[in-house]
This record gives structure tokens, C-alpha cells and sequence, in this order.
């Protein structure tokens, strides 16, 4: 009977001394699998993120594609300073046909000389075009549909303006008007030279 109860004793003093120590095991356990899990979480966002392209990568990428030559980059320079001078000769019309100033053969020489002067534009203005990469037409396909609907209203400007010279007592309200239009449009115009050197990298 005494060596029951003896056995009794040890055991229940075996099994105090060795439970807790495990509990101690599975905690330590546990702890270490949390402290693991937000590390790998974040070498997992963070390898996401290195390896997607930024936006302004793309951005850069993009501009580099339709990049202006050398070439190209002298012909905007052209291309606007023709262009600036029609939309000034322009203005010097509607300047000179106020009131008693106007004087209908001046207008006409102006008439002239802003014909020439668009002749001389839309030429380089067509080698512009023609010598686009195809990327860059694409690019700016929207751009150039513009300029073509700007270039058929400054020829219709000075259509009018032509037809009221070739009146008896040409009117002058009408010439003044139609130039002052010219001037406006000429300004879009180069407006749309301004934002295509700014695409192509050709800041002037």
C-alpha cells in the first residue's frame, strides 16, 4: 500500500514538471511562425513592386519614340518662324484697313505677299509631315488633323479677303475682319507647332 501511494506521488510530481515545459514549447512556437509571417509578407509586396514599370518610366519610354531628329527639329523651328510672319502680316492688314487708313492697292500687295508667304508654309509644313516616323504620326494623329482644319480656315480668310479687294469700293470692315480672323487662326496655328516641339523633346 505505501509503495502505491509512493508511485502515485512521483508520478503526479513527473507530470507538474513536465507539462508546463511544453506549454512553454508551443508558445515559443507559435511566436516564431507569427514573427515570420509579416516578413514574408512584405519581401512579397515589396518584390511586386520592384518589378512592375513605374508610370514615369512609361512616360520616358514613350516620349523617347517619337523623339525629334535633329532634321526635324530644324523644320518646326522654320515651320513656326514662316508661320509667324503670315500671322504678322496679317495683323499689319487689319491694322491698315481702319477707317479712313485703309487703301485698297496697299491691301492687296498685303494680299500677296500673305499668299506667298502661306505657299512657303504649307510646303514645309508638308515636308514636316512627310518626314514623321510612323509612330510619331500616330502619336500626334489628332494634332495634325487640327493643323489641316486650321490651314483650310486661313485659306478661306484670305479668300474673302481677296474677293472683297476685287470689289469696285472694296469694304474695308470686311477685309479688316477676315485679317483679324487670319491672325487669330495663324495663332492656333502655331500654338500646335508650340505643343508638337514640346512632345517631340524640340523646345525651341
Amino acid at each position: 500500500m505505501k509503495k502505491t501511494i509512493l508511485s502515485l506521488v512521483v508520478a503526479m510530481a513527473f507530470c507538474a514538471t513536465f507539462l508546463p515545459a511544453q506549454g512553454r514549447g508551443g508558445s515559443g512556437q507559435r511566436g516564431g511562425s507569427q514573427g515570420q509571417g509579416p516578413s514574408m509578407g512584405q519581401g512579397q509586396r515589396q518584390g511586386g513592386q520592384m518589378g512592375s514599370p513605374s508610370a514615369t518610366t512609361t512616360r520616358q519610354q514613350d516620349r523617347d519614340r517619337i523623339r525629334a531628329t535633329d532634321q526635324q527639329r530644324d523644320r518646326l523651328r522654320s515651320c513656326d518662324q514662316t508661320a509667324d510672319q503670315v500671322r504678322t502680316q496679317a495683323r499689319q492688314m487689319a491694322r491698315d484697313a481702319r477707317g479712313s487708313q485703309f487703301n485698297a492697292d496697299q491691301a492687296r500687295q498685303q494680299s500677296d505677299q500673305i499668299r506667298e508667304r502661306l505657299q512657303t508654309m504649307q510646303q514645309e509644313h508638308q515636308q514636316l509631315m512627310s518626314g514623321l516616323s510612323t509612330q510619331q504620326q500616330e502619336a500626334m494623329q489628332s494634332r495634325i488633323q487640327n493643323m489641316q482644319q486650321i490651314r483650310e480656315r486661313v485659306n478661306n480668310h484670305l479668300q474673302q479677303v481677296n474677293t472683297a479687294l476685287n470689289q469696285a469700293n472694296p469694304d474695308a470692315k470686311l477685309v479688316r475682319q477676315q485679317a483679324r480672323d487670319m491672325e487669330q487662326s495663324m495663332k492656333e496655328w502655331q500654338k500646335q507647332y508650340h505643343k508638337m516641339q514640346s512632345e517631340m523633346g524640340a523646345e525651341i
